[in-house]
């Protein structure tokens, strides 16, 4: 139970919270029977021995042992030494569509933390990578702790249509469904899950973890969605919360809301910056180089880092999304999805309908208006009819409080901020201009306008250009530089003379002397450089026309675009190359093409422009491309992805993505309905995740500068 919500228990009338908790008590335990006669048990670990059929142990020792009533497996490792092994399904497959989670209990009876990873393979899976698209948890467990770890099972809606539940149509633009349903692009079918490999991590100290009760838990799918579909809507309620389920800290009334607001008025003033920050966020017990008054790179003793405005090592611990965002919702086929929504002519809140014109928002079909300011309804319930320039301070005493020292992308608040309240800042910049349509978000960097173009973006954030806050400039955001180089140039080619790609790209051979229609792999590779060298160059050059003194942060390279081509290319005209890293840590790229290989090499500073964690455990259907088992586990995967980061001497900061959830019922303009946030859409921090991300905060510059101690 987090501190806040035993602090909503205690506050109030007593009377009032004593009832509450012995409701809440009764709920639990009657959630409890009804979950543990829901659960399946994968392996039988009572009463005979595991054949090999079943336990494979290939590293350290592993035995099956009578402890405390119940046989277990006690898992001994050595020094530096792993202990791995799997556990098979007894009968080849278990079909495990019905549940949530693999749950495993875990004791620690070792003197130090124990890291165990959890692989859970499907009969496709053909490697044991750790990383996308396998299904793989990090779990921890402290000194003496017993703890029940929920290894989330991520479906991959593509893998089989049996997947899939019969009643997905009625979810339409969700990656998560009601209960706790993830369809996405990775993952594993569930409906075949063949083994669990468990890796006890090699530690500098001897472990001993026991592993018992290996079983299937928590019900995917709802009862009164199966038995009777109308019943079940209107599923999420004026907070933007989940009807069907209960957690810590829902928000259940406007007093709730106020009474979270007092709380954390008194948490935000108890926990100010870290004294380890200076006035930018940057290391003010390290040492002092030349002053610019602006935001630059430096290699320090063998790693880069950001030097901030005064001279002092900075690295970028951040956030997306800072402050206020309009979390719009999208009313044609969802209207009927949403319970305690106010009228139209409501006097305070009708006018938060609108219609909204945008690409992604269909007709109205719900009482001539598309769309309803879901999160404004929340804010201005919470903070009253200024809601908008509260929100923009608190957002900003929050994440100083958080330990955070950079507002990332998309961040409203960076414009006039308060005084007393500045922190850096990186801004985006949307460079529209004709579109080079074989590539997915691209303007044509050969059109005669292109660089215009870029230059007009950055003078349209005139108030960042000699700002000391701003640290730099993106260009546009994770643009699909394609799965295969040869494929995308041969898609120019295929374009007519009106494309001023195609034109640059007949110029090109001509100048090489071959004939388009007999270039070769190696000729189509040229190009493919030549056209990536040339997006980042004018890009470079046009912000620094612009903008002098800012650096230039790349284009915000992600999962899809991982051609050593786009990273060479950014690599040698970006001040710093931006990617986004959706995975466990930053020790490596997840080059899953050996044609990329070698990859990324150069000596340069780079940035993770966004990374995040989430879980199932708070409402929500869908975690994130980053998944963890429940908010505890989020901090964890948070504090070991930002340790990576600290000890990769190239990496000079990651942000968090993002400030808030995305909505339960999904974004308006894609599928996403995500805990990715640390803030809640009934802007309610998630406070196991702060607390994490103060722990962090804390030791941020000291481990930076000396390294891991373990």
């Amino acid at each position: 139970m987090n501190r806040i919500y035993t602090e909503n228990l205690e506050c109030g009338l007593k009377m009032n919270c004593r009832i509450k908790i012995i409701l809440m008590l009764l709920t639990f335990l009657v959630g409890v029977k009804v979950s543990q006669a829901f659960d399946k048990k994968l392996v039988n670990l009572d009463g005979t021995k595991l054949s090999a059929k079943v336990l494979a142990v290939e590293s350290g020792c592993v035995e099956q042992v009578f402890v405390d009533g119940k046989t277990r497996l006690k898992c001994v490792a050595q020094p530096y030494e792993s202990v791995r092994f799997r556990l098979f399904a007894p009968e080849g497959v278990w079909n495990l569509k019905p549940y949530v989670n693999v749950t495993v209990d875990f004791e620690n009876t070792g003197a130090n933390e124990a890291f165990v990873r959890i692989l859970i393979k499907d009969v496709k899976t053909q490697s044991e990578s750790w990383y996308r698209p396998n299904l793989s948890h990090n779990a921890w467990i402290a000194v003496e702790e017993s703890r029940s770890f929920d290894a989330l099972l991520v479906r991959h809606k593509y893998s089989n249509p049996a997947v899939k539940p019969s009643y997905m149509d009625l979810f339409p633009k969700m990656h998560g469904l009601p209960h706790a349903q993830m369809l996405v692009w990775y993952g594993v079918d569930v409906t075949q899950i063949s083994e669990l490999l468990f890796e006890l991590q090699p530690k500098a100290y001897a472990q001993t973890v026991y592993v018992d009760d290996v079983r299937a838990t928590r019900r995917a799918s709802p009862v009164l969605l199966e038995k009777n579909p109308d019943a079940f809507f209107p599923f999420i309620d004026q907070y933007g919360q989940y009807i069907h389920e209960d957690w810590p800290n829902k928000v259940m009334s406007d007093q709730d809301l106020i009474r979270q607001r007092k709380l954390e008025d008194q948490d935000l003033k108890k926990y100010p910056a870290p004294k380890s920050y200076n006035s930018f966020g940057g290391w003010n017990q390290g040492p002092t180089f030349k002053s610019t008054g602006h935001f630059r790179v430096k290699k320090v003793n063998g790693k880069w880092w950001f030097i901030d405005p005064v001279g002092k090592l900075f690295w970028s611990f951040g956030c997306t999304g800072i402050g206020y965002q309009p979390v719009r919702i999208a009313l044609p086929g969802k209207a009927h999805f949403y319970a305690g929504l106010p009228d139209l002519d409501d006097p305070n809140f009708g006018d938060l309908y609108y219609r909204d014109r945008r690409k992604g928002f269909e007709p109205p079909d719900y009482k001539g208006v598309n769309a309803f300011l879901g999160g404004d309804y929340i804010l201005r319930k919470k903070y009253g009819d200024s809601y908008r320039e509260i929100f923009k301070s608190r957002s900003l005493r929050r994440a100083r409080s958080w330990g955070l020292n950079t507002c990332g992308a998309w961040s409203s608040v960076v414009k006039e901020q308060p005084d007393n309240l500045k922190m850096p800042y990186t801004k985006e910049l949307w460079v529209s201009g004709k579109q080079l349509k074989p590539i997915h978000k691209l303007v044509d960097p050969f059109e005669a306008k292109f660089s215009a173009w870029v230059e007009r973006a950055v003078r349209g954030n005139e108030f960042a250009i000699d700002d000391p806050y701003c640290i730099g400039f993106f260009c546009n955001n994770e643009i699909h530089w394609g799965a295969n180089p040869v494929k995308v140039v041969r898609d120019i080619i295929n374009c007519d003379d009106s494309v001023a790609a195609r034109r640059a790209l007949g110029a090109f051979f001509a100048k090489r002397q071959v004939e388009v229609s007999n270039a070769s792999e190696a000729d189509l590779l040229a190009f493919y450089s030549h056209l990536l060298e040339t997006y980042y160059k004018k890009c470079r050059d046009a912000v620094k026309k612009i903008a002098p003194n800012k650096l230039y942060l790349g284009s915000r390279l992600h999962d899809g675009a991982l051609r050593k081509e786009a990273f060479s290319a950014a690599a040698k005209y970006c001040d710093v190359v931006s990617v986004n890293v959706y995975e466990k840590d930053v020790k490596a790229f997840n080059v899953r093409d050996e044609r990329d290989q070698p990859f990324f090499t150069e000596d340069v500073p780079f940035l993770v422009g966004e990374f995040d964690f989430g879980a199932l455990d708070r409402g929500k259907f869908f975690s994130g491309i980053g998944f963890a088992a429940d908010q505890r586990n989020r901090g964890e995967c948070m504090k070991y992805f930002i340790e990576s980061a600290l000890d990769n001497p190239r990496c000079v900061g990651a942000h968090w993505f993002h400030y808030y959830d995305s909505p339960t019922g999904s974004r308006y303009f894609d599928n996403e309905n995500a805990n990715c946030g640390i803030v809640s859409t009934s802007d309610t921090p998630y406070v196991e995740l702060i607390d994490a991300f103060r722990s962090m905060a804390k030791r941020l510059y000291s481990y930076r500068n000396n390294g891991s101690t373990e």
